[in-house]
């Protein structure tokens, strides 16, 4: 079994490092670890070079006014991807 981390700053901290060091010597995928993997990879989160861009483009077609007003365009925004290309995850994934 390999865990692979996305290099997000929680995901990478010494009790994060040690436990996968404990649990899965030589065998996980991040920042420091045992098999080195670049920040930012596209194998390494497929949804963040696609989805969350197409999503940011709907939210800030016109800037959130405050944050329930940002929450309400989030789910808009979801909700539309999800009716308009209801396998566009998937497609992305793959």
């Amino acid at each position: 079994m390999l865990i692979q981390q996305d290099s997000a700053p929680p995901h990478y901290g010494r009790e994060v490092k040690d436990f996968l060091n404990r649990n899965y010597p030589n065998c996980w995928i991040g920042r420091q670890g045992p098999i080195a993997w670049p920040p930012r990879s596209l194998d390494l989160k497929p949804l963040d070079f696609y989805l969350w861009d197409h999503m940011k483009s709907l939210v800030y077609t016109v800037s959130p006014i405050n944050e329930k007003d940002l929450v309400n365009k989030i789910m808009d925004a979801a909700t539309a991807i999800k009716k308009n290309d209801p396998g566009v995850i998937q497609n992305t994934i793959q």
